[in-house]
């Protein structure tokens, strides 16, 4: 192999051996687990419900969620409370009148999570009042939905969690749903991978070429002798 391959080679495992670290940082940073609320297949106001309570209206909404576990291996996530329904909702109303309250429970129990890899489905019923009676649509305004992942205690979790928001708009009673898409591509992550055996590879090359140019260099000497 030429003078010129070698420097070639050397020149791209310095490219790759600089690049590589860069690259591992930025995946490291990011998030290990992310939820989303991925589904709104039903709002509606609940009649003779076993909830339901003096002068306010009682909505139910059906909700499906997407927790998405990046890396290759489970994980499990410890949360200090149990939320029930996993889903919290919030809301800024326009009318000032009116006022919002969320029916849920929260258990000071540890749980434990175990996430595959890829994704996984959950279903969650999220109910709540309005201080009005009667009401057969959604008062105009902003209602917040999210899946809270709690990764804040360190003690308790290595993972880093992401938590993104889906918003349904309400305006003249007429609902617009945003959901969020998860920044993920696997393919990314999976071609990171392929950097390994190319630096090896280069490495390898670059090896055998020098070898091979000393014992050409060898040979030229015990010729001329």
């Amino acid at each position: 192999m030429n003078t010129k391959s070698g420097k070639f080679l050397a020149i791209s495992l310095i490219v790759f051996t600089l690049l590589l670290p860069c690259v591992l940082v930025v995946e490291g940073e990011e998030s290990t687990i992310a939820s989303r609320v991925s589904e709104i297949s039903e709002v509606s106001e609940l009649h003779n419900s076993y909830f339901s309570k003096p002068n306010t209206t009682l909505f139910g909404i059906n909700v499906t969620v997407e927790i998405l576990n990046k890396e290759t291996e489970n994980q499990t996530v410890t949360e200090i409370s149990d939320y029930l329904p996993k889903v919290i909702i919030n809301a800024s109303l326009e009318n000032q009148s009116l006022e919002f309250e969320r029916l849920g429970y929260v258990h000071s129990t540890v749980m434990k999570h175990t996430y595959q890899p890829g994704i996984t489905v959950e279903y969650s019923y999220v109910m709540f009042y309005i201080n009005q009676t009667d009401l057969d649509q959604l008062p105009d305004g902003n209602y917040t939905l999210w899946r809270p992942i709690n990764t804040a205690y360190q003690w308790l979790n290595t993972t880093k969690a992401e938590v993104l928001l889906t918003t349904i708009n309400v305006s003249s009673g007429v609902l617009n749903i945003t959901y969020i898409e998860f920044d993920y591509n696997p393919t990314e992550v999976t071609s990171i991978s392929f950097i390994f055996p190319i630096v090896f590879f280069l490495l390898f090359s670059l090896m055998v070429a020098n070898n091979t140019r000393k014992k050409s260099l060898y040979n030229q000497k015990e010729v001329s002798k």
